[in-house]
């Protein structure tokens, strides 16, 4: 089939314009980004979202509509989230991500925002870790202007429930910093952020309390302790001990041990059994003339035990008279 030069000539030009540009490109990855939970974006205006670029290496940085602004930013730069919402992080996981970076690149940005001249991660530290085992020089963010530390906080937060929850350990760690730098003001503030029960942020906050040994183990296998475990944890903690403590969490390590057994554990600390112990009564029969009308036991833990039937009232009044003296009974 012949096609004449005109034909050749459209036809380049329609190919041409249906290639991905760079734009589609960034258009691409800042989709990628909207699909992906984060905190919710600014309206930053292009000056102040671009305040600050001139200390990273920008590359096709380009406006996103209310999403902040896309870059490479030197890893040299950048900085993790001071109230980043986890705070243990899993080797194995570090690895499969530096493996997919390997293999793929990064297809997600982080989210970050700029501080003093330097590039604040809000989320992506998995992502971070993984560039600086690399040894990547730059990593693909997306900026957004003047986030504030709840921000920093509760985007890393809405990410890892999404990718993988962070831990109770990682709540407790990250909660008892955002308490005391007085991010959040109280625990009813950080239940209201985070959409958890107070009694759960009350019980979660508990785990700081664990001795520094116990804490340390707990922190090195963190996915292995839910909530309900941990409490009970942290009370066998505070009624045994680190030594009986710690013994316990490398059980439940082990697969040996759970909430239940560490609750008996605390239980028979907490409340030893008494054996108790055998005691024998000196019994003595009452008689009226040949008649048995009752006993009169004593122990030797000093319980003294009267039964006795009189059918004769006045006799029973008078006994009734005699006791209520002897023991100073009034009405």
């Amino acid at each position: 089939m012949n096609i004449s030069r005109k034909n050749m000539s459209a036809r380049a030009v329609a190919a041409a314009d249906q290639a991905p540009t760079i734009n589609d490109r960034l258009n691409h990855a800042r989709d990628l980004v909207a699909m992906h939970p984060t905190a919710s974006m600014s309206n930053d205006s292009p000056t102040t979202a671009r305040r600050g670029f001139d200390q990273a290496e920008t590359v096709g940085a380009e406006k996103g509509e209310g999403r902040g602004e896309y870059a490479e930013i030197p890893l040299e730069l950048i900085d993790p989230n001071p109230y980043n919402a986890r705070r243990v992080y899993r080797p194995e996981r570090v690895r499969e991500m530096m493996a997919s970076i390997a293999a793929h690149g990064q297809e997600v940005p982080g989210m970050a925002t700029i501080r003093n001249g330097r590039y604040v991660l809000a989320s992506a530290h998995y992502r971070l870790q993984a560039h600086r085992g690399l040894g990547s020089k730059t990593m693909k963010l997306m900026i957004r202007q003047n986030m504030t530390d709840r921000e920093l906080y509760e985007s890393s937060y809405r990410e890892n429930a999404e990718r993988e929850s962070q831990t109770p350990v990682d709540n407790a760690l990250a909660w008892d910093v955002l308490l005391k730098e007085g991010v959040y003001s109280n625990e009813t503030e950080i239940a209201d952020a985070t959409k958890q029960s107070l009694s759960n942020i009350n019980k979660t906050l508990s785990v700081i309390r664990l001795s520094a040994p116990t804490l340390e183990f707990v922190k090195e296998n963190a996915s292995a302790f839910g909530l309900s475990v941990l409490y009970e944890l942290v009370l066998l903690d505070k009624a045994a001990g680190t030594e009986k403590a710690l013994a316990l969490a490398k059980m439940v390590v082990a697969g040996d041990a759970g909430r239940k057994e560490i609750a008996e554990a605390r239980t028979t600390i907490e409340l030893p059994r008494k054996r108790k112990e055998k005691e024998t009564s000196r019994q003595y029969k009452i008689k009226d003339g040949d008649q048995k009308v009752g006993t009169l036991k004593d122990w030797d833990s000093g319980k003294v035990v009267l039964e006795v039937v009189l059918t004769d009232k006045a006799a029973r009044a008078a006994l009734v008279s005699e006791l209520r003296e002897r023991f100073n009974l009034v009405d």
